[in-house]
């Protein structure tokens, strides 16, 4: 008896530890880089009011201090975020998800010490305090911009790899009850194409396909709210521990060591999360399978087998024997698909040989460009004009929130705000992770609605500010918090990472967040110069509609598509014979409107 209560409290207490590993192991330590990121970057918005009160005179309207000097804290961090996520999105392909997320780590690391540090050692000379800040905050901005395709790429590669031994344990346990063998050799590939005599095999458990990888990568991206919410509940509780209830910002009722004193455990948290970040990557963090399995593929490749598409080949109507799919374990062979199953394919899903010409001496960015230019330019596109609304409002916080609570609000109400405001938008972060993957939503109509939605909520906002109490203003300005973390700050950090292959990917999603940091450089420098606060409601909304517009046109749901045959695909174009590439990559709802209409599809 005694044996069996032991082993009942080893049953709960493995259960327990179960969860507290796939908890931590899945959400909380692959987004520890996002959290911290975020609770540094996004203060920069909270504490400028700080900073105001500690250095008035930097901030009077006859400063002692540069405005372009000011300024220059919000241009050099978004300016090093775009430099990140291009240089670190670009090297990631080459040097693998581990190294470029240490590298990462360490610069965001080395900048949140140094901006720490500068709290203590600058703090009685504004002036050079700031133009070290300035110098900091780019170094960290470069770590923030690599943080952004690394992370999503690898939760992405993450749910991939573990959809692949869920298909295989599926199809291995189908195997076993029919009494036949296994389909195939299996290997570490995706399982479910190891060999495609059955053509039918293609459609198994197809609905499922993406049923978790949309929820994995918001559940890493989850932490980027929880960091914004992190900061703006130390703020209030340092307020309140330092007694720092106060009066109206624009007057001098605030200690000043308390406020340098708050400041700088502010800088101080951040650092040592980040720090944490940096040593736990640089001890445990393994690289990523799928990215490890398909570069040893690609390398594989011999480009001297590439099918040659002579003048008198046939171009007209599909192969007489379908290669259809590029077999994982095969690198691209063609499959052994029966010609009577390869016949019966729709004839969207097979494109003209005429490309292969081209594409068999073209370099793999400019195939990427010109089969992924239009998605490219879309996620891009609508990453940028989110961002004129997302980062304008995040940089910017305390100035909408002061436009609509007014001039007499107080550092700890216009904290308390700020908090409400982030507990509300994490709101929006948990409910993507629940709708990414549902079928009724899913990425796109999330990206298209909420752009609609939010565009309506701030051009509201901006018509409204003078006709409507604080009150109202402040619930559609949550609203539209809410509406955005649901849908757009969602699925535009997603969708980049599963519409380009696995070779390409952590490059695409850097240009497509670099652009998006573009728009956050343009709110930076529109929202210095807006003088009307109405204006910058309406700037947020108008972005937000000509997003909804390019989400529409050119971005793809790939919500149930393998993500395997994408790089299938891609194989084969890399081979000079996209042609033959018959699968599921071709289907019309897995293509954006542009590529359909393209492709003459009426979907």
């Amino acid at each position: 008896d005694d044996d069996d209560d032991d082993d009942d409290d080893v049953c709960s207490s493995s259960l327990c530890s179960s969860l507290w590993n796939t908890w931590w192991n899945e959400s909380a330590w692959p987004g520890l880089g996002l959290f911290g990121e975020s609770y540094l970057l996004f203060s920069l918005g909270l504490l400028k009011p700080f900073w105001a009160a500690l250095y008035p005179d930097c901030f009077a309207y006859e400063a002692a201090c540069s405005k372009n000097l000011l300024h220059s804290l919000t241009y050099s961090v978004v300016l090093g975020v775009i430099a990140g996520m291009l240089l670190l999105g670009y090297q990631a392909n080459r040097i693998g998800r581990r190294r470029g997320s240490i590298t990462t780590a360490s610069f965001m690391a080395g900048g949140s010490i140094g901006l720490a540090l500068s709290s203590f050692i600058f703090a009685n000379n504004p002036s050079l305090l700031f133009q070290s800040m300035s110098a900091l905050l780019f170094i960290f901005g470069i770590g923030v911009g690599g943080e952004y395709p690394l992370s999503s790429s690898t939760a992405t590669e993450k749910a991939m790899g573990e959809m692949n031994k869920r298909l295989k344990n599926d199809l291995e346990r189908d195997a076993r009850r029919s009494n036949t063998t296994t389909i195939g050799p299996w290997n570490n590939a995706h399982p479910l194409y190891e060999s495609e005599g059955v053509l039918q095999q293609q459609d198994h458990d197809q609905n499922d396909v993406g049923t978790k990888r949309g929820r994995a990568v918001q559940l890493v991206f989850l932490s980027q709210g929880i960091g914004i919410m992190a900061n703006t509940l130390v703020l209030v509780f340092l307020l309140i521990v330092f007694g720092q209830y106060g009066s109206a910002i624009v007057d001098d009722g605030y200690s000043h060591e308390a406020l340098l004193a708050i400041w700088r455990i502010v800088y101080s948290i951040g650092a040592l999360v980040l720090t944490f970040v940096l040593v736990s990557r640089i001890t445990y963090l393994k690289e990523s399978d799928v990215w490890a399995d398909d570069k040893d593929r690609r390398e594989k490749l011999d480009r001297s087998t590439v099918v040659d598409v002579s003048d008198d080949a046939e171009l007209d109507g599909p192969p007489a024997v379908a290669p259809a799919l590029s077999t994982v374990s095969s690198l691209s062979a063609p499959s052994s698909v029966m010609l009577d199953d390869a016949s019966e394919a729709p004839d969207y899903m097979y494109m003209s040989p005429e490309s292969d010409k081209a594409d068999a001496s073209a370099t793999p960015v400019r195939l990427l460009i010109r089969h992924f230019g239009m998605r490219m330019l879309g996620s891009s596109l609508s990453w940028l004009l989110w961002d004129i609304a997302f980062y304008g409002n995040k940089l910017f916080q305390s100035t909408f929130l002061l436009a609509i609570t007014g001039a007499n609000t107080t550092l700890l109400e216009l904290s308390g705000f700020a908090a409400l405001n982030a507990f509300v938008a994490l709101l929006g972060y948990i409910g993507a992770a629940v709708l990414l993957d549902h079928p009724q939503a899913g990425r796109l109509r999330l990206q298209q609605y909420g752009f609609l939605i939010t565009g309506a909520l701030f051009v509201a906002c901006g018509f409204l500010y003078d006709k409507l109490s604080s009150g109202w203003l402040v619930l559609m300005y949550f609203a539209s918090s809410f509406v955005g973390q649901l849908g757009p700050n969602a699925t535009t950090f997603l969708i980049p990472a599963e519409i380009f292959p696995t070779e390409m990917r952590t490059l695409c999603h850097g240009i497509a967040a670099a652009s998006g940091k573009v728009g956050a450089l343009t709110a930076a420098i529109a929202f210095n110069y807006i003088d009307n606060d109405v204006d910058m409601f309406l700037l947020s909304g108008y972005a937000s509609f000509a997003a909804c517009v390019v989400t529409f046109w050119t971005i793809p749901d790939v919500t149930n598509l393998d993500l395997y045959e994408i790089d299938r695909q891609w194989r084969m174009t890399l081979e000079g014979r996209r042609s033959a590439y018959v699968g599921d990559a071709n289907k019309p709802e897995y293509m954006s409107h542009y590529e359909r209409t393209q492709r003459g599809m009426h979907y």
